[in-house]
């Protein structure tokens, strides 16, 4: 039997997931697919009623392109913990940054 505290987490990392789905605007099936388990199972998470294991949790982090540590970390917004790794946005160097007259073998 799970202890309050093991609820409360499972609790806090289901409303996270719903929150991030629909910041997103997805559905349960969808993310369900996503990480290949059925949408009730998904709606159990969210609920609260089932936790997820850490390998399901790393799929539902990536998925919904944010970090793991979304679900672990108390009042942070998504923008605080987005998968920076994971945005489709093209890298930009300014001239700035780029390094004269280097002598490196990457050149």
């Amino acid at each position: 039997m799970l202890n309050e505290e093991h609820k409360q987490f499972n609790l806090s990392v289901g409303q996270k997931i719903k929150s991030r789905r629909l910041e997103l605007k997805k559905t349960q099936s969808w993310l369900a697919k996503k990480i290949g388990v059925t949408f009730q199972q998904v709606q159990k998470y969210e609920k609260g009623s089932n936790g997820t294991n850490p390998f399901n949790l790393k799929q539902i982090a990536d998925t919904l392109k944010v970090s793991i540590l979304y679900f672990y970390l108390d009042g942070v917004s998504t923008s605080c913990v987005m998968d920076v790794s994971r945005t489709e946005e093209p890298l930009i160097l300014t001239k700035e940054m780029e390094i004269e007259n280097d002598q490196s073998s990457s050149r």
